[in-house]
């Protein structure tokens, strides 16, 4: 580095750390700094951190500025590429540049695997990222399905947990590990720790026998239809045991011993504690839940809201029971409440995952983003509308599946393309909850109308190549017929 640049990257950093508070400057230095001279400053790492902190301040486009220049610094890890096409397709809609991303780092593997000589190695590696969340940890399902369809044993499958793992939901791993084999101890693996991680199968984008990359939710959904075609059972079953104390615990609550309820589970996030971040577009007002609360409660149930102690309080209602909020949580029953309610009320965040697991339905709201619908036949959803900022006119079910909007979850960045994300209203919400109601009662009446439009909404997302095995609710299609184009 030349004498004037080594004086210029002194004041530059210090710069740098006091414009992690201003991020909106944070993004405009690439623009003004030549490249070269950044990732001299800042290396690798700052240029990430960066990158990370505008990406969760939802703004992706200066996030990529940061992220691009780290990954032109020596050969990228697979946390960097996971972090680069997360802001591609999360933040700026670029799903296929995205999906370019974790192609290249599935191949650095195959290159790695080469180098280490496990060529012959057909084990299939999960590493510990599927662990840290809870909906990770529940999308395990489908991993553990697409073994079973391809005749795999339960130890052709290996989930890495070494010592010092974020384990989100203990008790849900201890169910999985009844058809995974789980390793906590690198000894304990068939090969050397260090190839973990070019053998590992991608949460996004996992590498496929054929050397190819897939997308999350297309492998996923292939599997869910695969399994569902061949009528197989739900991969768990809640322990007796374990159902008789989340039972008993909730008669401590207040619920009679034959009563029965719904399970809600309304996405308040925050990525620090303070703001929503990036995916603040996955949130809901719980107030517009009310309705379908008492849609429920009406008809003798009982409403077990999910969540954390930092979650708005719900007001006082008969036959409601705030469990986020009560000495009752833990991780035993967070995984009794969604496998043993009668159907989840849910949006689009980690716990929606966990009822599929044991075969149980959900009605999904606020679902986010447009490309990737539930997987689930038994589910109903109704997915957020995007509308046009200038004429308050809605885009279509086909408009919404295409690149930048169809994975987009920047609040920001879709406001520059002039679109704004409304919300589902209390009513929407409370149609779709006593759809699922009377479908479980048996008392639902045929509808050739709303039959025809399930058809043609089908038919759009096969057209536009996005899975969409569940259904949009009756009331949905009904009020926005002329959006199912």
């Amino acid at each position: 580095m030349s004498s004037l640049k080594w004086l210029l990257s002194l004041p530059l950093a210090f710069l740098f750390r006091a414009l992690l508070r201003h991020p909106k400057y944070l993004a405009v230095i690439p623009l003004i700094v030549p490249g070269a001279l950044l990732k001299r400053i800042g290396g690798k790492s700052r240029c990430l951190g960066y990158g990370y902190h505008l990406l969760q301040n939802d703004d992706p486009e200066g996030a990529w500025r940061w992220l691009r220049l780290a990954l032109q610094i020596g050969r990228p890890s697979i946390d960097d590429y996971l972090l680069g096409a997360n802001c591609l397709y999360n933040g700026l809609g670029r799903f296929n540049d995205a999906m370019a991303l974790l192609a290249q780092s599935n191949k650095d593997g195959e290159s790695d695997i080469k180098t280490l000589g496990l060529e012959n190695v057909t084990t299939r590696v999960l590493d510990s990222i599927w662990v840290r969340h809870i909906g990770h940890c529940a999308q395990l399902d489908y991993v553990i399905k697409l073994g079973i369809l391809e005749g795999r044993s339960k130890d052709d499958t290996i989930l890495y947990v070494p010592p010092g793992t974020k384990v989100a939901n203990p008790y849900l791993l201890g169910l999985i590990s009844e058809h995974i084999r789980v390793v906590r101890r690198p000894e304990d693996l068939p090969f050397d720790e260090a190839a973990v991680q070019p053998l590992h199968y991608d949460l996004l984008g996992p590498r496929l026998p054929d050397g190819t990359t897939a997308y999350i939710w297309d492998i996923g959904g292939e599997t869910y239809n695969r399994w569902h075609a061949a009528a197989r059972r739900p991969l768990l079953t809640l322990p007796r045991e374990t159902a008789d104390r989340g039972f008993e615990a909730l008669a401590r609550a207040g619920m009679p011993g034959d009563g029965w309820f719904v399970a809600l589970h309304v996405r308040e996030g925050k990525w620090n504690g303070k703001s929503a971040g990036l995916h603040g577009i996955l949130n809901a007002d719980i107030a517009t839940y009310t309705d379908a609360i008492k849609a429920v409660t009406d008809r003798g149930g009982w409403v077990i809201r999910m969540g954390d102690p930092d979650m708005t309080r719900l007001p006082d209602m008969p036959r409601v029971f705030d469990y986020c909020h009560s000495d009752l949580r833990s991780d035993w029953m967070d995984v009794f409440i969604a496998s043993q309610c009668r159907f989840m009320i849910g949006t689009s965040s980690g716990p929606a995952y966990l009822p599929t697991l044991f075969g149980v339905p959900s009605v999904l709201t606020n679902w986010w983003p447009p490309a990737q619908p539930p997987w689930q036949n038994s589910d109903i959803f109704v997915p957020k509308a995007l509308k046009r900022a200038k004429d308050g006119g809605y885009l279509t079910l086909g408009e919404t599946l295409r690149e930048p909007v169809s994975f987009c979850h920047s609040f920001n960045y879709l406001a520059k393309l002039g679109l704004l994300v409304e919300d589902n209203d209390a009513d929407t919400i409370r149609c779709a909850v006593t759809e699922m109601l009377e479908r479980l009662e048996g008392t639902a009446k045929p509808d050739p109308d709303v039959a025809r439009l399930r058809e043609k909404a089908a038919n759009i997302y096969q057209t536009h190549a996005v899975f969409c095995m569940s259904q949009l609710s009756a009331e949905y299609l009904s009020r926005h017929r002329e959006l199912i184009v």
